[in-house]
């Protein structure tokens, strides 16, 4: 017999344990989607069947990749977007799908009658599911042929709702006026959260949790950009609210199903091999997972999982023991410490500290499961309620050929949060795991395909899905992920307030600052004309005596290769800094630059970003392409000051700042300059502009 895994608590003496060996998938089968015509021919058994005559094949439609809006600011994220090809399926199988049982322990927390009752608010959430979308609104999804509803509420601001034009809509409130405080369980309610959640808040919400929850709550895919460090735990108090809320609502419909179907299985006129259940009951997907919460490193997943836990159980919560967590010590001995070194002395910024603080492991994974009394850690994905990982973990898992992807098959829910941290990491990662969404199983589900919802049959599974996106700024990557991987029915809402000045507010140095425009014609070549237009015309005026003391940065890993090779082609003595130098090359390349034994370094914003390495020395900025990360762009400048300066190089009067752009940095260049300036320096009929504050 095993021993059952003992019940952690917050709070107990953390132990060492070994991690969780990943189990070997079986043998994958083909999946044969079911058609209503076998279901009613063989009510015993659950069929997933499809003829096929000879001399044809049959494949899985899952629509066209969806193209870009015909707008400049849209235009920006095209090439973002990539399809996964989608296995054919090449002969006639038969598999008896065995129905997954609600167990007793695993039903909704401190669920009473009156949350099984109240069918008013059951359906609201219940409507979103059972509607079925027929061809004329999937082409309208795809045609991108929307009613736009514009607003402003006083903590997000101004905000653009897109609604596709469908025949029908489950939502037919089109009021997006101010909402109410949110003071009380009672006001959540009256937005039908669960009751037993509601108690288990913390009152008041803020206005901007508010204003948050009210969007996510209407199931529109939420583009937030105006992430910062005093409203990050504000923001993830949100989507975990709504994440359980979600979850909830799900049981609480399974459960009431069930009921349904205990009193049909209760009536002696009709056999129980000869019984069909009717397509009201059908409220289940192919895998049980429906929530996933992709974050940047294991901290943030730490903080993500306490707040879980207090939002189920904090009006239940043991004062010697704690919330009732399982495997909770392990999960803390896994997921803490490993806390990046600060320095006293020159201390790094408030945002790096913030960001680094905590174990900034990046490659983790944890399924989580609500069962009636607690809530279980390093659950089975599949069998999990809400899945919390990395892109990098969830990418490791895809490639893998032992082990199968099947569990991300059915996500009702994805909620990506710091998503520039995202993008300093790997952006591939997110966008291969988005790809590998709502895809055919490898293997059979264990679920009764009585109760599997339509669209779960049908390949639409990717339109039910709602995305909550949440970064620090824009960029052209993130409407990517919103514009061409988000394709939820109901619509999606960005908020879209103007930036006044920007991050050149901050610079300190009294300095000029040109911004130069490379003209290209679409983003493939931007990445050439800008390499040629640096070797041909920005290169050899900073090879003359009198320019040294040159500092490239570059956003991009592959341009800053790029650059280094021809530096070493055309024996150009440089110095670099990467992601990827050591210390000790890191120290010597500094020394060099500072003492004048090399006129140019190249410099790495990945590389800056996860060491905020001071350069001493900079007589000359050039920045090869915006950054990525605005508050990059006065740190640079303002390590240029004289005090960081080598006083015996003999170039006191000499320095310069150039800032290289094309049209499609647009969004870069708003966080740095503002909007207006941006639009100006991107359509105006001059190639070079200058900012100064110098007086």
């Amino acid at each position: 017999m095993k021993m059952k895994e003992k019940r952690k608590h917050f709070g107990s003496r953390p132990k060492r344990n070994d991690l969780r060996k990943d189990k070997k998938s079986p043998n994958k089968h083909k999946f044969i989607q079911r058609s209503r015509q076998m279901e009613q021919m063989h009510r015993t058994e659950c069929q997933y069947q499809s003829t096929i005559d000879d001399g044809s094949k049959l494949t899985a439609d899952l629509l066209p990749e969806l193209q870009d809006e015909a707008q400049f600011y849209e235009q920006l994220v095209s090439g973002y977007s990539s399809t996964i090809a989608v296995p054919t399926l090449k002969s006639e199988e038969k598999c008896i799908i065995q129905e997954r049982k609600v167990q007793e322990d695993d039903v909704e927390m401190d669920q009473n009658p009156q949350d099984i009752a109240d069918i008013k608010k059951i359906n609201v959430f219940k409507n979103r599911f059972d509607f079925e979308l027929e061809s004329d609104d999937i082409s309208a999804i795809i045609a991108k042929d929307t009613n736009e509803v514009k607003g402003k509420w006083s903590a997000i601001g101004n905000f653009k709702i897109e609604k596709p034009n469908l025949k029908s809509t489950v939502d037919p409130d089109d009021n997006y006026k101010q909402p109410a405080d949110i003071l009380k369980a009672a006001d959540l309610q009256l937005l039908r959260v669960q009751p037993s959640l509601a108690l288990n808040v913390s009152y008041p919400l803020s206005t901007v949790q508010t204003e948050l929850f009210h969007m996510a709550n209407r199931y529109l895919d939420l583009y937030y950009p105006q992430r910062t460090l005093d409203n990050a735990e504000e923001i993830r108090y949100v989507y975990c609210l709504h994440a359980i809320n979600h979850i909830l609502k799900s049981r609480a419909l399974i459960l009431r199903n069930n009921e349904k179907i205990n009193e049909l299985l209760k009536d002696p006129t009709q056999p129980t091999s000869e019984m069909s259940l009717p397509d009201s009951v059908r409220d289940q997907g192919l895998t049980r997972l429906k929530a996933l919460i992709i974050l940047p490193f294991r901290d943030s997943a730490l903080k993500t999982v306490q707040i879980i836990a207090k939002l189920l159980f904090e009006n239940r919560r043991d004062p010697k023991t704690g919330y009732p967590v399982t495997k909770y010590e392990r999960f803390l001995q896994e997921y803490s410490g490993n806390t990046v070194y600060f320095p006293k002395t020159n201390p790094k910024p408030a945002d790096y500290e913030q960001t680094f603080n905590g174990n900034t492991d990046d490659n983790f994974k944890i399924g989580i499961r609500l069962t009636k009394k607690s809530m279980s850690l390093y659950t089975e994905f599949s069998g999990s309620d809400i899945l919390i990982a990395s892109p990098l973990a969830l990418r490791m898992v895809i490639n893998d050929k032992d082990q199968d992807f099947d569990f991300l098959n059915s996500v009702e829910l994805l909620i990506i949060d710091q998503s520039e941290l995202l993008l300093a990491q790997n952006w591939e990662n997110l966008l291969q795991v988005l790809d590998h969404l709502h895809l055919q199983p490898q293997k059979l589900p264990e679920t009764n395909c009585q109760r599997l919802r339509s669209y779960c049959l049908n390949a639409t599974s990717r339109f039910y899905r709602q995305t909550l996106l949440f970064c620090s700024h824009d960029l052209p990557e993130f409407r990517g992920v919103i514009n061409n991987k988000c394709h939820n029915y109901q619509g999606k809402v960005r908020i879209i307030n103007q930036i006044e000045s920007g991050s050149i507010s901050n610079v300190l140095t009294p300095i000029k600052q040109v911004f130069q425009r490379i003209e290209s014609s679409s983003v493939e070549s931007a990445l050439d004309d800008r390499f040629q237009h640096f070797v041909r015309h920005i290169l050899p005026q900073f090879t003359k005596s009198g320019h040294s003391h040159c500092l490239i940065y570059v956003p991009s890993y592959f341009d800053y290769v790029r650059l280094r090779n021809h530096f070493k082609k055309e024996m150009i003595s440089f110095v670099q800094i990467s992601e990827y130098s050591k210390k000790e090359k890191i120290s010597r390349a500094r020394d060099i630059f500072f003492h004048s034994g090399a006129p140019f370094m190249l410099y790495s914003e990945r590389g800056h970003f996860f060491r905020r390495t001071r350069i001493k020395g900079i007589r000359h900025l050039i920045f090869y392409q915006p950054p990525n990360f605005p508050n990059f762009y006065p740190e640079l400048i303002n390590l240029m000051l004289d005090i960081n300066q080598n006083r015996r190089d003999g170039l006191q009067d000499v320095m310069s700042v150039k800032v290289l752009y094309t049209k499609f940095d647009l969004l870069s260049l708003s966080n740095i300059i503002g909007n207006e300036n941006a639009w100006n320096l991107t359509t105006g009929a001059s190639d070079s502009y200058l900012f100064s504050n110098k007086e």
